[in-house]
């Protein structure tokens, strides 16, 4: 019972720290960010990485996956229904 205490606590951290690099990764690399609203489930896949998704500026039709890559720190692959900044379209602004 223990473990499965300790392991829900660390995904609960993980998730955690994935929800506030794809809010980083949202307002750094799109126009408007306002508001951001996340999906309270996740899925953690076999090489550690957990997904996150949601909608933006209360527009459920706005919406938003990622998955963070928590060896490299990162949002790796994503799909944003909003306007990319001009400086942010050839590369991930950070």
């Amino acid at each position: 019972m223990k473990h499965q205490h300790d392991q829900k606590v660390a995904e609960t951290e993980l998730f955690n720290q994935a929800k506030t690099k794809m809010k980083t990764f949202l307002e750094k690399n799109y126009k408007d960010i306002k508001e951001i609203n996340f999906s309270d489930s996740y899925d953690i896949d076999p090489m550690g990485g957990i997904t996150v998704e949601g909608y933006i500026n209360g527009d459920k039709n706005k919406e938003f996956f990622g998955t963070y890559d928590k060896t490299n720190d990162e949002i790796g692959i994503s799909s944003v229904d909003a306007e990319e900044k001009p400086e942010c379209q050839d590369k991930v602004c950070k």
